[in-house]
């Protein structure tokens, strides 16, 4: 009897030891990962950008998810390379575990991420694919799909056959000229009628969306590749009345967007889901810090909003991620 009973005590004594080793274990797993330290470095944190707002949401919950610490910076504005290089330093001087960044792309910046990797940082990349010696993790949009998507649309619903115009920010622009690849393989051979050059200006884009309307024959659809162009665009269609006849189609979104897309103005958007890519910007930092194997290129899905598609409840999550 007493040697039954002390070999059910010592089952449960093992069973007990068993279940405190594998508790001890996950509390300990889980408390690695949980002091780690993440820095999202955006192209802007400026609060009007809907699409760098929602890529910081996506990181935020990622962090909290996990129980890492984040922190996010960015310039004021998408195109200020000083500013970025200036943070940039600044976040691999404060030694955190990884740097999620989305950077201009620029040559100084690919140096600077290069000495990040020498300093032992994990590194993952958003939204702009860069060539570097050690290809780091990248999370982006297709952007070329993107592209090819809205040549799509414009040989679809454009009346006839007709010129397509590409209003693009800068020529240098990795992420623009990605689009602008996309949109000529989808057109007709002599489908394409040129790309212009408008930096940030929507006035300037507007005065050259005039140029487009005053062709003879003119344009039947113009391809905004950033918010400027498809404001000053839409500006150039309704003072000339051609709003629908000529179609403009634009790429992101934004409250401004979204309301050119309401009344009209706008025939389409092609839309990012910037949300996941900030959430994927981080997990797959920190599970890289896990050691873990993963595809060095993830790429975000993009979708066509239109006017009649706008309401539908995913596309409301979509354009409105903090209602």
């Amino acid at each position: 009897m007493r040697v039954q009973r002390f070999t059910i005590g010592l089952a449960l004594a093992l069973i007990a030891a068993a279940m405190f080793a594998v508790f001890y274990f996950n509390l300990y797993r889980v408390g690695q990962g949980s002091g780690r330290t993440v820095v999202v470095l955006l192209k802007t944190t400026n609060v009007r950008s809907d699409f760098w707002q929602g890529v910081k949401g996506g990181a935020a919950a990622a962090a909290k998810e996990a129980g890492a610490k984040l922190e996010v910076l960015g310039p004021l504005q998408e195109t200020d390379t000083e500013a970025q290089l200036a943070l940039l330093e600044e976040a691999m001087a404060s030694g955190p575990d990884a740097i999620v960044v989305a950077p201009i792309n620029d040559d100084r910046v690919v140096r600077l991420l290069g000495r990040i990797q020498a300093a032992g940082i994990e590194l993952v990349v958003m939204d702009t694919p860069l060539r570097m010696a050690r290809q780091p993790i990248t999370v982006s949009g297709n952007h070329r799909e993107a592209g090819r998507q809205a040549g799509e649309f414009a040989e679809k619903h454009a009346a006839g056959p007709s010129k397509v115009a590409v209003l693009s920010d800068y020529e240098g622009s990795g992420v623009s000229a990605e689009r602008e690849k996309g949109i000529k393989e989808a057109l007709a051979p002599d489908g394409y009628a040129g790309t212009t050059y408008i930096g940030d200006s929507e006035e300037r884009a507007y005065e050259k969306a005039k140029e487009l309307l005053a062709r003879k024959p003119p344009v039947g659809a113009i391809m905004a590749l950033n918010e400027p162009a498809a404001l000053g665009a839409a500006k150039a269609l309704k003072e000339s009345n051609r709003t629908g006849a000529v179609r403009l189609i634009a790429f992101d979104s934004s409250i401004f967007l979204i309301k050119l897309l309401e009344d009209g103005s706008l025939d389409a958007m092609i839309v990012q889901r910037p949300f996941n890519m900030g959430y994927l910007g981080v997990i797959n930092a920190l599970r890289r810090l896990d050691r873990r194997e993963l595809d060095r290129e993830t790429y975000i899905d993009t979708i066509v909003v239109t006017k009649d598609s706008m309401y539908s409840p995913e596309n409301q999550k979509l354009l409105f991620p903090f209602k």
